[in-house]
């Protein structure tokens, strides 16, 4: 584990950009622009929620050309998508793997322009902390807020200390007013499922809930009310209703979404869930196989 590093400890800031931007591509969008980081020679890593519905986009290159990228996948729970290339080479981003941002630490931004020109943007972390996940269901290793939001253009770009390694890619998809730093070890991770598979699995019931106080064998217990239920989805199968409320996930309390969603990762698609619910104030067992997610918005 390592703290950042000040700026201009060692190397003058705007050489550490231009070294950080020589691993940076702008994305030409039918409305507006992007950035994203080479994360694999030929593959660029950016925010899903800037190339959503583009299959292919064009790459502005170090120099201001311009080469065609296909989309390979995207993951709207982590807002990460993967786009590859055919063109002249440019070195993956360099991470700093070791880093541990704190509240306080300097960083920046690097994007580019229509032309190819640099663009970068200074601040600091705003908030660091562990695991967590997006409302999109997302799981992101690590919490790293940015202190303001993201400029025009930004979505997507590599975010990197003084030293010019890089620290993750930039999303604005899941706060209105702060950026926030995907970090290297959910980009590794979602990148080999979007390059193989297109998308990153995520569990499914098929079910909106909300947390509620509930009657159970006399006794007042906290869960989720089942709000609907999807036709034709595994928790339908499964018989669950709606106003039942979800006690209990495999022997653990959901009192919280959040805890619903925990169980429900990718490596989770497939394998059965035992659920504890209260329907009319009585216990009932039920178990059913998680789905795979169709599309954002159901858990």
């Amino acid at each position: 584990m390592s703290h950042l590093p000040a700026p201009h400890a060692t190397t003058p800031l705007p050489d550490v950009v231009e070294r950080v931007a020589a691993s940076v591509v702008g994305i030409a969008l039918r409305r507006g622009r992007a950035a994203g980081a080479v994360w694999q020679p030929g593959v660029v890593v950016t925010s899903a929620s800037a190339v959503w519905r583009h299959p292919r986009v064009a790459l502005v290159l170090p120099g201001g050309e311009t080469v065609e990228g296909q989309l390979r996948g995207i993951d709207a729970g982590t807002d990460l998508a993967a786009i590859s290339y055919t063109g002249p080479a440019l070195p993956p981003v360099a991470r700093d793997a070791d880093a541990r941002p704190r509240a306080g630490d300097f960083v920046f931004a690097v994007g580019r322009d229509v032309s190819g020109g640099v663009q970068a943007s200074f601040g600091h972390v705003g908030s660091a902390g562990g695991e967590w996940r997006s409302w999109r269901g997302g799981r992101i290793e690590r919490l790293l807020r940015l202190d303001g939001g993201l400029y025009p253009g930004l979505d997507g770009a590599p975010v990197a200390h003084a030293g010019g390694a890089c620290i993750g890619v930039a999303s604005p998809a899941f706060s209105r007013h702060h950026g926030v730093v995907l970090p290297p070890e959910t980009i590794d991770r979602v990148l080999a499922a979007l390059l193989t598979h297109g998308r990153l699995p995520q569990g499914y019931l098929g079910v909106a809930a909300q947390p509620v106080r509930a009657q159970l064998d006399g006794q007042a217990v906290g869960g989720l009310l089942v709000s609907s239920v999807a036709e034709d989805s595994p928790a339908a199968r499964a018989g669950l209703l709606v106003g039942d409320v979800i006690v209990e996930a495999d022997g653990r309390p959901v009192e919280r979404i959040e805890k619903l969603r925990e169980q429900l990762g990718a490596e989770r698609v497939g394998a059965s869930l035992a659920l504890k619910v209260a329907r009319g104030g009585q216990a009932l067992a039920l178990a059913l196989a998680i789905g795979e997610r169709p599309s954002p918005g159901c858990h």
